[in-house]
Formats: structure tokens, sequence, C-alpha cells
């Protein structure tokens, strides 16, 4: 089957544009470190994109970085994918602060509202649904706003926001003890 978008719709067409952008828009807060080693719940070898420590709080979180989204199953398919980052376990020397642990939370970017080209279709609904289930892992994601200021989005809360930094909500949600799922242990 034919996709029928145009790929020059795309604001960041690969990647690594993404992954450069936050970066350079992000680099006086948090110190990154790229291309991170984990080991998944089902035992497999996983490369988290990156991985940031806040140097306010001394926060580490993931990062998933992924071309501008077009397609429903696209942004299905990262969240999905960054869920199993946030319950893998870090195995990467160059952090060893963190060596075995989980991270906070991973943060996706870009986002997607919903936004469709071809109609008036609109998936906003669906992609605040994802975003919900996403937020139970603590999976949210990078937020650009129009006016360029970015906001990290767990479910439906802003965490954190470019200009005046980390909410007073942040702490219960990125340390909050909470079961995962089935589990019966918590989630530290």
């Amino acid at each position: 089957m034919v996709k029928s978008k145009d790929d020059t719709l795309r604001k960041y067409r690969e990647e690594d544009d993404a992954k450069k952008f936050i970066i350079a828009q992000l680099s006086d807060r948090f110190k990154f470190w790229l291309e991170v080693n984990a080991v998944g719940m089902d035992g497999d070898k996983l490369r988290i994109d990156a991985v940031s420590l806040c140097t306010e709080t001394g926060w580490y979180f993931g990062w998933e970085f992924k071309k501008s989204h077009l397609y429903k199953s696209e942004f299905a398919y990262v969240m999905r994918q960054a869920i199993n980052y946030r319950l893998a376990r870090i195995q990467d020397s160059r952090i060893s602060d963190i060596q075995g642990s989980r991270l906070r939370a991973i943060a996706v970017f870009p986002d997607w509202l919903g936004e469709h080209d071809e109609d008036d279709t609109n998936y906003g609904k669906e992609a605040e649904g994802m975003r919900l289930l996403a937020a139970q892992f603590r999976v949210g994601t990078m937020r650009e706003r129009e006016d360029g200021r970015l906001s990290f989005i767990m479910g439906q809360n802003g965490i954190w926001h470019s200009t005046t930094g980390w909410t007073k909500t942040a702490p219960g949600i990125m340390d909050g003890e909470r079961s995962i799922g089935s589990q019966r242990r918590k989630d530290k």
C-alpha cells in the first residue's frame, strides 16, 4: 500500500534533526549522553537514543527521538518503544550513577497532536489516549509550542517548561511510588 502523505510536511525529516534541535535548546540545563546501552525486561540489549541529567534537580531521564509523525501508527510505535526503554535497566559505564537502574521517565520528541494533512480528519483524541496510557509508564512527550518554548508533558500534566523549569507536581510524577501494571513491587 502506497502512503500518500508528502515527506516534506515533516518539520524534522530525520531522527537526527530532532535530536540536534533538542540538544541545542537544552544543553544549558541538561547534560546528555547519546546512544546509551540498556537491558530490556526480556533480557534484550537496547540502545536508548539519549539520557539526560537535569543539572538543577539531578534527575536522569531518557529520550526517544523520531522524525516528525505523519501517521497515527508512527506515533503509536514510538510510544510503545519508549515504554520498553522506561522499563529497561541502564548498562552503560559512562553513567555509573545509574548503572543497573531504571530511568525516572522517557521523553519522546517530537510530540504529535493528531494532525492529518489530507482532509479534515484529526486524530487528536487518539493521540491523547496514547499519551495518557504511556504516562502510566512515565513516558511523556516534549512538546514544541508555536512560540518556540518547550514543555515536557506527562499525560495531561505539564511537568517542565523551558521558561519556568520543573512544576510543583513534577516530583510526585517523576518520583512517586506506584505499581507498574500488575507487578506487586513498587516502581523504584
